[in-house]
């Protein structure tokens, strides 16, 4: 899998599952659309203010905007990916009409996840969409996200 922007626009395809939605950096990009990440499970660690996305055989449902490509070396700041503490990774998504697309997404590295303790059992109820829900202009217009 390879993403390469389309000569024309110059965008590519994120997935925001924590921060991205609720500090809203989809706000005013083009595309925006709810889409179900298969192959990984949005935990929040308790007494963390963000959740991480880690493999597993499960879904859960994020944004999908799309950013150009200055924008995404912004975001590889924004997810401390110098600092080896995320890696932007490509995959596939079902958008919500049904359609696949590859989009990147931010996942913990193999470092993060060591020192973090990060497993699945530390969130098996997606504690972020109550984080979500916090936010009504978000639910109003993504109601999956939070239910």
């Amino acid at each position: 899998m390879n993403i390469i922007p389309n000569k024309a626009s110059s965008f590519v395809s994120v997935i925001g599952y924590g921060t991205f939605i609720t500090r809203r950096l989809w706000k005013g990009k083009p595309n925006i659309e709810v889409c179900l990440v298969k192959h990984f499970s949005r935990i929040q660690p308790p007494n963390n203010w963000f959740p991480y996305a880690i493999p597993s055989d499960k879904s859960f449902w994020a944004l999908k905007f799309d950013i150009s490509l200055e924008e995404l070396e912004e975001l590889d700041q924004y997810e401390g990916v110098p600092q080896n503490l995320f890696e932007r990774q490509e995959t596939y998504i079902t958008l919500k009409s049904g359609k696949q697309i590859s989009a990147f997404i931010y996942v913990p590295t193999l470092n993060t996840i060591i020192t973090q303790k990060l497993t699945l059992d530390l969130d098996k109820y997606d504690r972020w969409k109550e984080e979500i829900k916090k936010y009504p202009e978000i639910i109003e217009r993504f109601p999956e996200l939070a239910f």
